[in-house]
């Protein structure tokens, strides 16, 4: 998870419907202020600003028109909350300079995507301070996720073709620029699906260019990054970006993702080696692992390879509900799992996290 980000919201004493701030509490810090008594100092911390006041209401409007024309809040993405959506409401805030706009009450889990959403563009926007070859691979391969996993969920073919065509750029990028740049980019992205997928991606594409592997075949382990977790698509979001530890049943649930994953990629006839990395990166050598309870010679070395950078990259991910771990944390606790992973590809996999490189 990135880091927290700074979020003001403005309300006027007519406000009601304030569920969400709890939600918003889980991911990002917040203040709340009064539209009457919004501070130059509010505006210029703000990362993000979200406005639910009434739009019907002049003794509110005329304050926040005031907030709105500041030079420096022209340049913060700011989210209003409409309480119906009407013709007069939308226009109201379109005027006021909304950057975004949502009817709440809403389900959570469409809160926080329109949310993330809204701050993902100006991640994205940063893009641009990266090489040209770095960029290109980061905006294709968002476009590429977002799309792949949006046809899993749907039950449409997922595209072998653009997969595989983004994936080349993210064996350049890293070839050429090397891995630090770019995952310190994606770390700050908020659409978790992209952010884990490419940071398994590209742990694996260096560790394959650390250990000698040809370029073709370093395009297949990018391939097998990214669409590891194809499977997730069929979880529901509530549960995908649920802000706290999930519970017994709901991880039960998760826990289908590499099924529905063999069934995605099987369906669409995709290379039996990247069904396998989709289908068994859970398994775990000694057997306790999910979802075929595979062990030992069972688990082909590139299933090995991608375990170790998908534990790795959660073990490194903030989430609301846990801190990440240091790198070298993190490959302690790695080797310390006993028979779970390959202790031989760990200490071979240190170089690419302990060096710099990531």
């Amino acid at each position: 998870m990135p880091q927290k980000l700074h979020i003001t919201i403005i309300q006027d004493n007519d406000t009601k419907n304030k569920a969400y701030i709890d939600l918003v509490k889980h991911y990002h810090d917040i203040k709340l202020v009064d539209v009457n008594s919004v501070s130059h100092d509010d505006i210029m911390r703000s990362a993000v600003i979200i406005v639910q006041v009434d739009l019907n209401d002049p003794n509110s409007i005329s304050p926040l028109k005031d907030i709105m024309a500041l030079p420096e809040r022209c340049h913060i993405p700011t989210f209003f909350l409409l309480r119906e959506f009407s013709r007069r409401e939308v226009v109201q805030a379109n005027t006021l300079g909304a950057t975004d706009y949502i009817v709440y009450p809403c389900p959570n889990h469409i809160f926080i995507q329109t949310l993330e959403d809204l701050i993902n563009k100006t991640v994205e926007k940063a893009w641009s301070k990266l090489t040209e070859v770095q960029e290109e691979a980061l905006k294709v391969c968002l476009k590429v996720v977002e799309k792949t996993f949006h046809n899993a969920s749907k039950g449409l073919e997922v595209s072998q073709k653009e997969v595989k065509d983004s994936c080349k750029l993210i064996v350049e990028a890293t070839a050429k620029d090397g891995l630090n740049d770019w995952m310190d980019a994606i770390r700050q992205h908020h659409n978790s699906t992209y952010r884990h997928s490419m940071m398994v991606c590209g742990y694996l594409v260096s560790f394959g260019m650390l250990i000698g592997i040809k370029k073709t075949d370093l395009q297949t382990l990018a391939v097998g990054g990214m669409i590891h977790d194809i499977g997730k698509a069929a979880i529901p979001l509530e549960i995908l970006e649920k802000p706290s530890e999930l519970t017994c049943s709901e991880r039960k649930i998760m826990e289908q993702h590499p099924v529905d994953s063999r069934i995605i990629l099987a369906n669409a006839k995709w290379d039996e080696m990247l069904i396998d990395i989709a289908v068994h990166h859970h398994e775990n050598l000694d057997g306790s692992g999910y979802p075929d309870g595979l062990k030992g010679n069972q688990i082909s070395d590139i299933v090995r390879a991608a375990s170790i950078a998908n534990v790795f990259t959660d073990l490194t991910d903030k989430r609301s509900y846990k801190p990440a771990m240091t790198a070298e944390k993190a490959i302690e606790t790695m080797l310390a799992m006993g028979n779970q992973l390959d202790i031989d590809l760990i200490k071979a996999f240190r170089p690419v996290v302990l060096t710099g490189e990531s």
